[in-house]
C-alpha cells in the first residue's frame, strides 16, 4: 500500500538536509519532489499532486514554511504537512498549519515514523493518537 503512488514534495533550504530527506524517502520507496524555496514548492504543485509536503519551518524570502503549506493547501486541501526545524520553534508550530514536527537533526527511522503516521492518519480509525496527545499536552 504505501509509499506507491505517495508524492511527497521536500522544501528546504539547507541542502544537506534537503537531500537527506530526499534519499531516505527515495530509497523507501517514496516520488520525491526537492525544491528549496516556497515559490519553487508553488511552481512544484501546479504540476503534481502531494500527498505530504515536508518543509523548514523557516525559509527565506517571503514565503516561509507555513505560508507555503497554506498556500499549498488552497490548491490541494489534503495535503499532509511535517515540519522540521530547531527544537525552540517546535511548539509554536502546533497549528492548524502543522499535522506534525520533527526536531532536527532527526534519525531515519523518526522521519520515516512521522511520514508513514501523517499518511495514514485518515485512512486508519485513532491514527492521529499521538498528535491529539501532543496537543493536549501543549494546551494542557
Amino acid at each position: 500500500m504505501y509509499p506507491e503512488g505517495q508524492n511527497v514534495l521536500v522544501v528546504d533550504h539547507e541542502l544537506a538536509r534537503r537531500q537527506s530527506i530526499e534519499r531516505i524517502l527515495t530509497e523507501e520507496g517514496f516520488s520525491v519532489t526537492a525544491v528549496s524555496s516556497g515559490f519553487a514548492a508553488a511552481r512544484a504543485a501546479k504540476a503534481k499532486r502531494f500527498a505530504l509536503i515536508i518543509t523548514a519551518v523557516e525559509l527565506p524570502g517571503t514565503l516561509d514554511g507555513a505560508t507555503t503549506v497554506r498556500r499549498l493547501r488552497a490548491k490541494q486541501p489534503s495535503v499532509k504537512a511535517l515540519f522540521t526545524g530547531t527544537v525552540s520553534l517546535g511548539p509554536r508550530w502546533n497549528t492548524r498549519d502543522s499535522d506534525e514536527f520533527i526536531a532536527a537533526p532527526f534519525h531515519r527511522r523518526e522521519l520515516l515514523g512521522c511520514v508513514f503516521e501523517l499518511l495514514q492518519r485518515d485512512v486508519l480509525p485513532g491514527a492521529d493518537l499521538v498528535r491529539r496527545s501532543r496537543v493536549d499536552l501543549h494546551t494542557g
